[in-house]
Parts: C-alpha cells; sequence; structure tokens
C-alpha cells in the first residue's frame, strides 16, 4: 500500500508531469497518468473495502493486498457517475445563484459553504454503499441535504481535528525534504512526495473509517428508510 500511495503521488506531481511534458514524452505522460488513475481506484476500493469490515464487524481491518479493491471500485461505477454528475449539476445551479446574488458577498459565501458542505457530505453516499454493497435508494439526490441535518456537527467537529493532524504530519515532511534537500533537492522533493502521498491515503482511510462511525450512529436510519 506505501508502495503504490508513494508512486501514485508521484506520478501526479505537477513538476514530473510537466518535465515530461516539455520533454514531449506524451506517451510516458499518458502511461504515468493510466498509472497514476489505476493507483487511486485501487486505493479507494481499498478504503471502500476497509469501510466494509468496519460497519460489518465493528473494527478496523486492513483487508489484504488483492485485486479485490478494483472490483469494489466497479461496482460502484455508476453510482460515482451519478454523483459526479450531481456535483456537476449542483454546482452549476450554485454558481448562477452566486452570480445572481453577487451584490452581497454574505450569500455568495454561504452558497459556496453550502456547495462545499454538499460535495462532502456525498461521501456518506459512497459509506452507505459500502455496507452492504448495495446501490438501491443511493442515487437519491436529496440524501446529501438529509445527511447534512443529522450530522453536520459530528462532520464538522471531525474536520477540525484532521486540519490539525494534517498540520501534524506536514510537519516531518517538511523536515524531510529540507534535510536531504542538503544533499540532493530532487531525490529529498521526490522522497517527500513518496511519503506525503502515503500520509494522504492514511488520512483519507481514517477519515472515512471515521465517517463510518458518525453514519453508523446518527445517519443509516435515512438510507434504510429509502430501501
Amino acid at each position: 500500500i506505501a508502495c503504490v500511495s508513494g508512486i501514485t503521488a508521484l506520478l501526479t506531481d505537477q513538476d514530473f508531469i510537466k518535465s515530461l511534458i516539455a520533454q514531449h514524452n506524451f506517451l510516458l505522460v499518458l502511461v504515468a497518468l493510466v498509472i497514476a488513475l489505476a493507483g487511486c481506484l485501487y486505493l479507494f476500493g481499498y478504503t471502500i473495502e476497509t469501510v466494509h469490515y468496519r460497519l460489518q464487524a465493528g473494527i478496523t481491518v486492513l483487508p489484504e493486498v488483492t485485486t479485490q479493491p478494483f472490483n469494489r471500485v466497479l461496482g460502484m461505477a455508476i453510482i460515482m457517475l451519478v454523483w459526479a454528475g450531481y456535483t456537476i449539476v449542483i454546482g452549476a445551479v450554485f454558481m448562477a445563484l452566486a452570480v445572481i446574488l453577487s451584490v452581497t458577498k454574505i450569500f455568495t459565501i454561504l452558497i459556496v459553504l453550502l456547495y462545499a458542505f454538499f460535495v462532502l457530505f456525498t461521501s456518506y453516499v459512497f459509506i452507505a454503499y459500502a455496507k452492504n454493497f448495495q446501490a438501491a435508494g443511493l442515487m437519491n439526490i436529496a440524501l446529501p441535504f438529509k445527511f447534512m441535518k443529522e450530522g453536520y456537527l459530528d462532520t464538522l467537529i471531525l474536520m477540525l481535528k484532521f486540519l490539525v493532524l494534517s498540520i501534524v504530519l506536514t510537519i516531518p515532511l517538511v523536515g524531510i525534504f529540507l534535510l536531504l534537500g542538503l544533499v540532493s533537492k530532487t531525490f529529498g522533493l521526490g522522497l517527500a512526495i513518496c511519503v506525503g502521498g502515503y500520509f494522504s491515503f492514511i488520512l483519507q482511510l481514517l477519515w472515512y473509517v471515521c465517517l463510518a462511525d458518525i453514519y453508523e450512529e446518527k445517519l443509516q436510519d435515512e438510507v434504510e428508510e429509502l430501501y
């Protein structure tokens, strides 16, 4: 997992992609992006598999590294596409409202925050799917708003905790870059990106597991009513 997350982070690094484009290695750019996409999908599928164990067994069990995460992502492909479409449509609507109400900054800020919360609370849809791997009722565009009603405070507190944790984890990364940069700036940056990719995945895993706890305690009734 550390290798997959590190390589994925390295292949998606903006400077790395720009260097390949500058060298006109467009084939390598394509290969790098395909591998990076596969890595991102695998890591997300691994996260969903972990959340499944959490909701079913009540404990966090790290799944074995197999091809199963790809199957999980494939199984939820329709849900992911539908919610990506919802996010785009809602974003367009909110953007139009922001332009219309731009004369009042407070309304613009509120609309942007509401959209950010809509995107955030769509994560609970994927958690609901992870419980039994059933898509029934999970295409309801009103679900994030229902989740906001019941779980906004717990989710906000969780966000603040992860913000602090992210800052704490960033400090050693900067230290690694500065120390190894004295020997080789390229090597130091590359290692920092790989370690940062691994830390980012661990944070994603912990984030979804914590959301699963909130979902199980306060939100799953909202979904079960749809079955």
